[in-house]
């Protein structure tokens, strides 16, 4: 998580939560992530998995050239 760019954008609660380990979003504990991407994801935005969950809710088509 970039400090300075999240501060400055109005964020300064969620980086509170996100350095006391907490999800940056809903303020629980992050607990456990289901692979490394997620685990990666958080230490960029600072969501928990079921935050990511409910952000990146979306399925591409099988044979979707999306």
């Amino acid at each position: 998580m970039n400090r300075d760019i999240m501060i400055a954008a109005g964020l300064l609660k969620e980086v509170e939560r996100f350095e006391d380990g907490l999800c940056a979003t809903c303020g629980n504990e992050p607990g456990v992530f289901k692979d490394d991407l997620s685990r990666r994801e958080y230490n960029i935005s600072g969501m928990c998995q079921p935050c990511q969950d409910m952000l990146f809710d979306f399925e591409v088509e099988e044979g979707s050239n999306e």
